[in-house]
Order: C-alpha cells, then sequence, then structure tokens
C-alpha cells in the first residue's frame, strides 16, 4: 500500500513539474527582467536548445531569390582602407547599387558621428544626396538603423519628428501596451541622413537567458506609440504592404501582415523562424560591387529588384551572433531571416497552439507508459519507452515543427522517461530521510503569532477576525531593482537583512505588530492584537525614527569603503500610513492560517506609500491618521487627492519630522507651502506659482542630494503652469486623481 501511494505521488509530481515547466518555457521570454529567481529559466534552457537541435534537422540549402547581402568582408576592408570609411564611398556604394536596380537598400551600419571634410562638401552631405538620388525613383527606398534605449540616459524626451512617418497602424485597449521603450541619442544618424527622408528602423536585439538570439523585437512601444523595426520597415518598404498591430486581450498581441497573423510577445519580440545561415542568402562584396561598370550584366541579374542588406561578415567587426543556425553567425542574418520568414508568411503557430499540443503529448504517452507498466514486464517497459520517446521525436521534427509548432518536446520525454524510472525502481526508495522529506514538504505551517495564542489559551486557532479602528503602516525600498541589479545575491541578503532587522527593532519597540515582508517591504500595523490607544502617534513616531535610522545605516555602509556600491549609499525609503476601520484576526484555511489585517483603510495606507514617489516625499499620512495623532509631529498639508481604487478624495499630508526638533527652515516650508496651496485651490495662479518658486528652493535645501527628482513644490507649479493655460472646470474641487499605483 505504501509502495502505491509513493508511487502516485511521484507520478504526480513529476507530470506536474512537467506541465509548469511547459508553460515557464513558454512564457519565460515575457517574464525575464521581471523574475528574480533563476530556476525559472531552467525549462526554457533546456526546452530551447533541444529545440534548436531540432530545428538544425529540418534546414536545407534553399536561397531566397529576393535578398541579397552586400557585404563588408576582409576582402573590401583591405581594397578600401581604413575603417571607418568616409561617407563618399558609402554614397558610390548607393549609386552602384541604383545602376544595378536593387530596389530596397537597408544599411546595418550606424551613422551617427558627423564627418568633418578640410575642403568642399561635407561627406555628410554627399551620401544625403546620394540616398535623395536613390529614392527619387518610385518605389525604391533606403533604410538606416536606429537603436531603442531601455535602461540609459542619452535618450530623446520626445519621438524624433522623422518616425512619425513609419508608425505602425495599432488597435489596442486603452489599458493594454507592449513593453516601453525609448529612442536612443546614441546611434542615431546624422541631421544630413534623417532629412534625405530614409526610412528609419529599430536593429537590437537581445539574447535568450542562455547567450543564444532566437527573438527579434519586430515592432516597439515608444510613448505608446508603435514603431516598426529594421526588418519589418525592409520588408513594407520592399512588398509595399501595410501592416497594423492588434492588443485587444492580455496575452494575444499580433502583428496582421497581408491577411495573416503574426503573434509577438510582450516586449515586442518574435522568435525568428530560420530558412538558414550564409549558404541560404547570395552575397556579393563591396569590393567587387564597386569595381564593377554598368554593363555587368551578373550584377544586374543580382541585385535589380533585390531587397539588399548592407553589413559586416568580417570577424573583426565583432558583429557575430550565437544562433540556433550557427554559433558565430553575422547579426545582418538574423534580420535577413525575419524579412525572409514575413515574406513567405513562414511564421511559428501562436504559443497557445503549441502549449496546448505540448500537454496533450505530454498526458498521452506518460498515461500509455503508465498502462503499459500495469502488466509488470521489464522489456516490454523498456520497448515502449523507446518507442514512445522515438516517436514523438520523429512526429515533431518531421511533421510538427515544419507546421510551425513549437512543441515543448524535452519535458514530454522527461515525464515518460521519469515516470519510467521512478516505477521501476520504487522499491528501492524506502529510507527515512525520503519519508521525512516528503512529510516537511507536505506538511502544515503556522506564524509564530498563532503559536503564542495556542499556549496561552489552550487551544488550536481559528479562522475569524475583529474589526476596530487601527493604523495600517507600509514601508518599501525606493527603486529596489536597483540594488537588486546592483548587488550579487549574497550581498543583497546581507544587506536587507541588516536594513529590516534595524527597521524592525523599532517597529517592535514602539508596539507595532508586524504583518509580513514582501521582499524589502514591510507591512505592520498598530493597536492589535494589543490595543494602543496612541496607534496612529506611535506610527507616525516609528516612520520619524526609521527615516532617521536609515540615516544611520546609510553613514555606516559609507564608511565601509568599497564594500557597497554608490547606489546602497542613496538608499531611501516611501512610507505610507492610514488610520480607520481595519479588521485583524487568523485569516486563511482552517488547517494554513495567518495573523493579519485587510480592509479598505489598509490598501489606502499601501496606495499612500506608493504615491509618495511621485510627489518625491518618504512620509504620506492621510488625513484620519493627522486627526488623531498627538501635536507633536510636524506635518504639511500636500494634496487632496482620489487614489486608484477609492472613489473618496482623502487629502495626505508630508510627515517632515517631530515638531520640537525640526530645524527652523522646515517650518518656513511647511508655512509657505499651505499658503501655496490656498492659494492653487482658489485658482489664483500668478501668486501661487510665486509662492512654489520659494518653496522650491527650500524642497532643494531639505534633500540637496536629491534636486533632480520629483518634489511637491515642483509638481504644483506644473499644475498652475498648466492650469492658467487651461483652467479647470467651473465646478473643479481641487481634487487630483491619481491614474497609477
Amino acid at each position: 500500500m505504501l509502495n502505491k501511494i509513493i508511487r502516485i505521488i511521484g507520478i504526480f509530481l513529476i507530470v506536474s513539474i512537467s506541465t509548469i515547466s511547459v508553460f515557464l518555457s513558454v512564457t519565460e521570454r515575457d517574464l525575464a527582467g521581471f523574475s528574480e529567481n533563476e530556476w525559472m529559466s531552467l525549462p526554457s534552457f533546456f526546452e530551447d536548445r533541444f529545440f534548436d537541435f531540432r530545428v538544425s534537422k529540418t534546414l536545407d540549402d534553399r536561397k531566397d531569390p529576393n535578398i541579397v547581402l552586400v557585404k563588408i568582408d576582409d576582402k573590401s576592408l583591405k581594397s578600401i582602407g581604413r575603417w571607418p570609411w568616409t561617407r563618399t564611398v558609402w554614397a558610390d556604394v548607393i549609386d552602384k547599387l541604383g545602376d544595378y536596380g536593387a530596389k530596397v537598400v537597408a544599411f546595418d551600419v550606424f551613422f551617427s558621428e558627423p564627418e568633418r571634410a578640410c575642403t568642399g562638401v561635407s561627406p555628410d552631405v554627399t551620401l544625403g544626396e546620394s540616398i535623395k538620388r536613390f529614392q527619387s525613383v518610385e518605389g525604391k527606398k533606403v533604410i538606416l538603423p536606429y537603436s531603442l534605449n531601455t535602461q540609459g540616459t542619452d535618450f530623446f524626451k520626445e519621438l524624433p519628428e522623422s518616425l512619425y512617418n513609419v508608425l505602425v497602424d495599432t488597435k489596442q485597449d486603452e489599458d493594454l501596451n507592449l513593453y516601453p521603450n525609448l529612442v536612443s541619442k546614441t546611434v542615431w544618424p546624422v541631421d544630413e541622413l534623417v532629412n534625405s527622408e530614409a526610412l528609419l528602423g529599430h536593429i537590437e536585439a537581445e539574447a535568450d537567458v542562455d547567450g543564444v538570439f532566437r527573438h527579434i523585437p519586430i515592432i516597439a512601444n515608444v510613448d505608446e506609440l508603435y514603431l516598426p523595426s529594421y526588418a519589418l520597415l525592409s520588408y513594407q518598404a520592399f512588398t509595399g504592404k501595410d501592416t497594423s498591430f492588434e492588443f485587444l486581450n492580455i496575452g494575444d498581441s499580433k502583428l496582421k501582415i497581408n491577411g495573416s497573423e503574426l503573434p509577438v510577445n510582450f516586449r515586442g519580440e518574435v522568435k525568428v523562424r530560420w530558412l538558414g545561415n550564409e549558404k541560404n542568402f547570395f552575397d556579393l562584396s563591396i569590393s567587387d560591387l564597386l569595381k564593377g561598370d554598368s554593363t555587368n550584366k551578373e550584377l544586374k541579374k543580382l541585385l535589380k529588384d533585390k531587397l539588399v542588406f548592407i553589413a559586416s561578415t568580417s570577424y573583426g567587426a565583432h558583429d557575430l551572433r550565437n544562433t540556433p543556425v550557427d554559433a558565430m553567425l553575422p547579426g545582418v542574418y538574423m534580420h535577413m531571416n525575419i524579412a525572409h520568414m514575413l515574406m513567405e508568411e513562414h511564421y511559428y503557430q501562436p504559443a497557445s497552439e503549441s502549449t496546448k499540443i505540448s500537454w496533450i503529448l505530454l498526458i498521452t504517452i506518460t498515461s500509455i507508459i503508465l498502462l503499459i507498466q500495469l502488466f509488470h514486464n521489464a522489456i516490454l517497459d523498456l520497448i515502449a519507452v523507446l518507442l514512445l520517446a522515438g516517436g514523438s521525436y520523429l512526429l515533431d521534427t518531421y511533421y510538427l515543427i515544419p507546421k510551425g509548432y513549437e512543441v515543448r518536446l524535452f519535458f514530454c520525454l522527461f515525464s515518460v522517461i521519469a515516470c519510467y524510472m521512478w516505477t521501476t525502481f520504487i522499491n528501492f526508495y524506502h529510507s527515512n530521510k525520503d519519508k521525512a522529506f516528503l512529510k516537511n514538504a507536505f506538511g502544515n505551517y503556522i506564524s509564530p503569532e498563532l503559536i503564542d495564542q495556542m499556549h496561552s489559551s489552550k487551544e488550536p486557532p481559528k479562522l475569524g477576525g475583529d474589526v476596530g479602528i487601527l493604523t495600517a503602516y507600509f514601508t518599501d525600498i525606493q527603486g529596489f531593482s536597483t540594488f537588486s541589479e546592483k548587488l550579487s545575491a549574497p550581498k543583497l541578503v546581507e544587506l536587507l537583512n541588516e536594513y529590516l532587522t534595524a527597521m524592525t527593532d523599532i517597529l517592535l519597540e514602539e508596539g507595532g505588530t508586524l504583518d509580513k515582508y514582501e521582499g524589502d517591504a514591510i507591512i505592520a500595523f498598530f493597536g492589535a492584537p494589543m490595543p494602543l490607544e496612541d496607534h496612529a502617534t506611535r506610527a507616525c513616531r516609528v516612520a520619524v525614527r526609521m527615516q532617521n535610522e536609515l540615516l544611520v545605516l546609510r553613514k555606516k555602509w559609507l564608511s565601509e569603503g568599497d564594500k557597497w556600491p554608490q547606489v546602497v549609499h542613496d538608499m531611501k525609503m516611501r512610507i505610507g500610513i492610514n488610520s480607520g476601520e481595519i479588521v485583524t484576526g487568523n485569516m486563511g484555511s482552517r488547517d494554513r492560517m495567518n495573523y493579519t489585517m485587510m480592509g479598505d483603510s489598509v490598501n489606502l495606507a499601501a496606495r499612500l506609500e506608493e504615491a509618495a514617489k511621485q510627489y518625491g516625499i518618504f512620509n504620506q499620512v492621510s488625513e484620519f491618521t493627522k486627526a488623531i495623532v498627538e501635536d507633536n509631529f510636524l506635518f504639511r498639508q500636500l494634496d487632496t487627492i482620489q487614489v486608484v481604487g477609492k472613489s473618496e478624495p482623502v487629502t495626505t499630508f508630508d510627515l517632515m519630522d517631530f515638531s520640537d526638533t525640526s530645524d527652523a527652515f522646515l517650518h518656513e516650508l511647511k508655512e509657505k507651502f499651505e499658503k501655496g496651496i490656498e492659494l492653487y485651490k482658489s485658482q489664483k495662479w500668478d501668486e501661487a506659482i510665486m509662492i512654489f518658486e520659494d518653496t522650491l528652493k527650500l524642497e532643494h535645501q531639505r534633500f540637496p542630494e536629491l534636486t533632480d527628482r520629483p518634489n511637491p513644490s515642483l509638481i504644483y507649479l506644473e499644475r498652475c503652469g498648466a492650469f492658467k493655460k487651461t483652467p479647470p472646470p467651473s465646478d473643479w474641487n481641487g481634487v487630483f486623481t491619481l491614474t497609477s499605483k
């Protein structure tokens, strides 16, 4: 009996892990960058490598007749001379391609630095004129690349005007958008080339977690406008066919191209469906192109009416990518494969369809091997495993992959083989260690607070809660993702442990109840389970003490030299506090529960902590807390807002310091700022602006290290300026609605 139970549990785990791994391997590309768990990338690592191997078995030597690569190879570099070449060389290249009848010329070369000339016409002007001549023939286009920026600072604050000419028509739900990007200035073409009316397409790609390039962004969201990639733009210019983007439901974003649909992921990427590498495309050395004369029939035959890519294939150019078809493939071939894929409408099936087939195959072949094992014939079991695994491989490689399905075959085969091995060797798996592991893995857990209650009452915990006027307290480290990027995992754990220990000690000293930690966040409340008359005062006192303690910690970290990066020395913490009716008690299931809080007042405290970022402050307190707190804190009225998820506005306050120890300039800031608020609500914009210009200087005195960040005075200056130009409606009551959490 015990053997059967263990066998069933093992099979359940194997099938569950396999099924979940199929899902994770499909969604990992969307989740990358949003999860700190490296194990989440393991399923995709195994699946992708196995899929790459199977894809390599389906490639052939067929060449695309419409695409030609004019390459910057070692022969060209030796013939023409120094690199980078003068722009006049590129002008000659375009003129030659025009003479030979090329239809579209797509440069995988950046022209971001102006070229100086000692005398005569600027080489940039010469190249721009060459582009104009080429495009003067109807239907001919030149495409230049630029780059997107998601993390740096050197980007255009507004979308360059030249990109409005290539926007993709979109149809989407107002609440849905792909991952946001910015247009980088770093490799933006010089003005002479932008003004030539060449088309501009973004060209970067990001490797998967295993370092292999399988995806290319085909569309990019910049300020909720959608821009085509270099490869998509090449296709559009060559075929004359427009594309549109549709995003109406979560998980269902797609490009509509010539009546067909191409699924794209949250990053705007598509998976490359490979034609192949160098052997699958025609190519021509630039040195041979420039040496050819206008009567060369072979060059005319090769280039006439073709989509021509220009890029480096030289090893020294370092533009080599690890791809499923070649570990050292020049990057331009990825874009050429995308262009080919679009022309032939040779797309992968939607991920949902491939996932469905994967799960059907997994359950089917696993069920078959389990049924066969009921006969207790070891030889039959082995033959069945070999036939199921081999048959699945052949079915997928030579039928499903050519049909465009990405079956997650690795974990289908893992399920079959693992179930076979589990049931074959189950009688050898009876150690006490394994029994203890299963017991611990599936045991029930209760919180330390409930253990204390059980000891005192001699009763097990029960579900239920009490209602009372309490104070909810939320904290969060500002920009915590930056810390995660700058610190190794052990260093991050060390930092968080020191920080959370110091903050929790203060919380407990003031009688607060720790609800939970959520990463770097501390969630707590005051007034339960032990009643506290001054719960609001204690919460405010904890906020000020925590901020002061953080200053001490920052000085300590700074004194430790190079142990911590600069981002740690600049750590800031946001706090949200609200008082109101809150339910506290044991919540969960009958077998597993936690002592926690819930209620609308709790949600408001969380919103206040999140909204503090928008105002550039660190302690935001609701009017309900301010009304019952003792008069020994310095508050300034901040705003009357309507937070996300609430219909009633609430007035909020900036908790600045203890009133008796605060600096004189904080009192001055409070008085002037609240005077500005009064003028603002009276719609006396000019007078309010004068006040807020004064308080802006005091804001910078308060946080001199944050002069480049938002602050309340700056926000009100912007609002007054906007309302001065466009006055609010006659029934305006001064309430500002937050549009994000």
